[in-house]
């Protein structure tokens, strides 16, 4: 799990580690990872920090053989590190940032973290998961208004969940699945107290154990394709139940005219 160190990631990685799970946490932070290990109770058996910086070329790919090489073989990858809007301006709610204003080195930064590390990570894990026919992908993504609203952060997220889309379409029948997550509304993180939002108007960072649970268990088996908001989730529901609910098909699949397409990919592009 990436972005493990606090807010969504700390949250899911707890929930996983509280079901027995073994889990390389990964974030820049070793000191926050090491914390978050402590509180969960998990040896080294089960729980291993392993910190990375995935804006770094390079980062991404030896992250995934770093990490195959703890516990063996990656079961289950959940891409939840990102940077947010908080880093394009000291005061968001207040001074917007407006597409004009980004410039090369800041672009790269977000796409390279929120987008590209997450997709080659995938790429590099996948295979071992194919062969073996068990795998789960996760990306933590963002709400479509958030997409269509906010330049490079927006931007970054829609071009991961597409991503997101596209493995998911490659890996049906494999028995790996890819999904997106998103907690659906303002959550408690270090991103939201930096942009100024209050506590006790956002919703706490442990909506999203329920959702996170399902997907990297045997019970999702088939889930994929699909983008789960976290708000929607009850626990008092069987779990199929919840995830039906809770989810909706990934990407943008529901909205607007789909292309044309020549008879010789119609395979390709058709529309379940």
């Amino acid at each position: 799990m990436t972005g493990a160190a606090r807010g969504l990631g700390k949250a899911m990685a707890l929930a996983l580690l509280g079901d027995g799970h073994r889990v390389i946490l990964s974030a820049t932070d070793r000191a926050a990872l090491n914390d978050v290990i402590s509180e969960s109770g998990a040896g080294p058996d089960r729980a291993v920090a392993m910190p990375a910086d995935l804006s770094a070329e390079g980062a991404a790919e030896k992250l995934a053989d770093d990490a195959s090489s703890v516990f063996g073989p990656i079961d289950a990858l959940v891409n939840n590190a990102g940077i947010g809007p908080d880093r394009l301006t000291s005061d968001y709610l207040n001074r917007p940032f407006n597409f004009w204003d980004a410039h090369l080195a800041l672009a790269r930064t977000f796409y390279f973290v929120n987008a590209l590390s997450p997709t080659l990570l995938a790429a590099r894990l996948a295979p071992t998961m194919v062969e073996r026919g068990w795998g789960r992908i996760v990306g933590n993504t963002t709400s479509l208004d958030t997409m269509l609203r906010m330049s490079l952060y927006g931007g970054s997220k829609a071009g991961q969940e597409a991503e997101i889309a596209a493995m998911a379409y490659n890996l049906a029948g494999t028995g790996v699945t890819a999904n997106a997550i998103i907690p659906g509304g303002a959550t408690a993180s270090r991103m939201t107290d930096n942009v100024g939002l209050p506590r006790e108007d956002v919703f706490p960072a442990s909506i999203m154990a329920g959702p996170i649970r399902f997907l990297i268990s045997d019970a999702s088996n088939g889930f994929s394709g699909r983008r789960m908001l976290a708000i929607r989730w009850k626990d008092d529901l069987p779990v199929d139940e919840a995830a039906a609910k809770a989810s909706d098909a990934i990407a943008w699949t529901g909205f607007g005219a789909q292309g044309v397409h020549p008879k010789s990919t119609a395979t390709m592009f058709r529309r379940d």
